[in-house]
């Protein structure tokens, strides 16, 4: 592999060397250019953005607005398009009750059993307001891909939420035929790309998607910053999520003029230092991107896959043709809590559990999974030590 891990600008790397962090689909570590970045916003710039009348209140909208310009032109779009939001949760959440649909009994919603939480729970809410309908893609149990789907889309689907990846198999999903059918009948389409921002250079115009969001703590940036991307049509037509200062341009007692453009989706104070390490991060990831991070990746995964596989005492979930570099795993003979509990103790960190998508665990009939999730701070060295402790906790127990 000629890609190095660049260990060195991870800080943890440095004073808990020990540690084995396999958990970057729930939280990528943050690398130090980015801290720093963060960090000089907070020192040098930090005040409350837009409509100030000092120097400082001017540099700190700068650095706002200098982030949406960044983070649009990482994921192709332009600034006009890209909304900050707290996370992917909160602006699904807002999606869901302020899309531009007259809802009617019986419409339909369309989504697949690989959703996170994040992509079910705001649309069940409205179809219990409305009485609506939600459908469910199903995945297959051999491949790991979507099913079939052109039955499910109907003249009464005005929705359609998917997500680009699975935050469990890693599958990273073919949406592109079912997002230009729904749109060709003038369905809404939205994508949760939380899963894989950090493994593929997004181009959101060319998704055929009206909206794609996600959070920048799951592409080397911190939490509390989730980018949004709205196309014309869906920006112009959609009221804003939440409703306070920051977004009027006057109010008397009884009325308040609202601002239009993509300002109209960030009400009240923004999360402005979170904003300028989202664009950093991506832009850091970018330049591992083009030093051969993704194939690095997928090279370290297959290592562990073809590892894992000759363990028969494991059985590893489908993955699709494409794929995040994601595994997961289970065992019928121990708990998934206790091979991650079991790894805990020998400093690797996994996540076992349904990974907030109880759906598609239900579907195939299985109770929690172990997932290992790899990123730039991963090496080889890490892979054999995670193998070695599963077998030494297999050889300890199964006797």
């Amino acid at each position: 592999m000629s890609y190095q891990p660049p260990l060195q600008q991870f800080e943890f790397c440095q004073y808990q060397p020990e540690l084995a962090y396999f958990d970057s689909a729930a939280s990528c570590q943050v690398p130090q250019s980015v801290l720093t970045k963060l960090l000089d916003y907070y020192q040098h710039q930090h005040a409350n953005v837009h409509r100030a009348s000092y120097a400082r209140g001017r540099a700190a909208t700068q650095c706002y607005e200098q982030a949406r310009r960044d983070c649009a032109q990482a994921i192709g779009a332009t600034a006009a398009q890209v909304s900050f939001q707290a996370s992917t949760t909160s602006a699904l959440n807002g999606l869901a009750q302020q899309l531009p649909v007259a809802w009617q009994a019986g419409d339909e919603i369309l989504l697949s059993s690989a959703e996170h939480h994040a992509n079910i729970l705001p649309w069940q809410r409205l179809a219990a307001q409305h009485d609506l309908r939600l459908r469910f893609i199903s995945l297959d149990r051999a491949s790991g891909e979507l099913g079939e789907w052109q039955h499910l889309l109907g003249p009464r689907t005005k929705v359609v939420s998917l997500t680009l990846a699975s935050n469990i198999t890693g599958t990273r999903f073919a949406l592109e035929p079912i997002l230009a059918a729904a749109q060709q009948q003038g369905a809404w389409t939205i994508v949760d790309a939380a899963q894989a921002v950090a493994h593929e250079q997004l181009a959101v115009t060319q998704l055929g998607a009206d909206a794609v969001v996600f959070s920048a703590h799951k592409a080397y940036g911190v939490a509390g910053c989730a980018v949004l991307w709205l196309s014309q049509a869906l920006l112009a037509a959609s009221e804003p999520f939440t409703v306070g200062g920051g977004i009027v341009t006057s109010v008397t007692k009884s009325h308040a003029n609202l601002v239009t453009g993509i300002h109209k989706f960030e009400a009240g104070t923004p999360n402005v230092g979170a904003a300028v390490a989202a664009a950093s991060g991506l832009a850091w990831l970018q330049q591992q991107q083009q030093l051969g991070l993704h194939d690095y990746l997928q090279a370290l995964r297959q290592q562990l896959w073809q590892q894992l596989q000759q363990r028969a005492w494991l059985t590893l979930l489908p993955t699709g043709k494409q794929h995040t570099p994601v595994i997961a795993f289970y065992s019928d003979e121990f708990q998934a809590h206790d091979i991650a509990t079991w790894l805990d103790q020998h400093q690797i960190a996994v996540r076992a559990g349904h990974h907030c998508a109880q759906i598609l665990l239900q579907d195939w009939q299985l109770p929690a999974v172990v997932r290992v999730s790899l990123a730039a701070y991963n090496t080889p060295a890490q892979i054999e030590r995670l193998v070695a402790a599963l077998d030494a906790g297999w050889q300890l127990f199964a006797d």
